[in-house]
């Protein structure tokens, strides 16, 4: 396997030290407004990427329903057990 250039290894640790120190940050935060600030961001965040997926064309559309019927016949596909397992593990519950 072909090795990270140096610069993208310290832009991934880069940003690796800055989630924990945001974690360790929130986790220590008291101020009940802010985390609601923080609450609103993450909500928009979702909402911005879940627009950024969604067809904005009848053409896009169908090209997404072309490639999801593509997938299934060529057997790109779960069955909702293993959906589930998989969430399940994911997020220990």
């Amino acid at each position: 396997m072909k090795s990270l250039p140096l610069e993208t290894k310290f832009r991934i640790m880069d940003i690796a030290l800055k989630k924990v120190e945001l974690i360790e940050w929130l986790a220590r935060l008291q101020d009940e407004k802010l985390i609601q600030r923080i609450e609103t961001l993450k909500k928009g965040s979702i909402k911005d990427l879940y627009e950024q997926r969604m067809p904005k064309t009848k053409e896009e559309l169908q090209a997404k329903l072309n490639q999801s019927e593509k997938d299934i016949r060529e057997g790109r596909l779960h069955s909702q057990e293993e959906v589930e397992r998989y969430f399940k593990a994911r997020f220990k519950q």
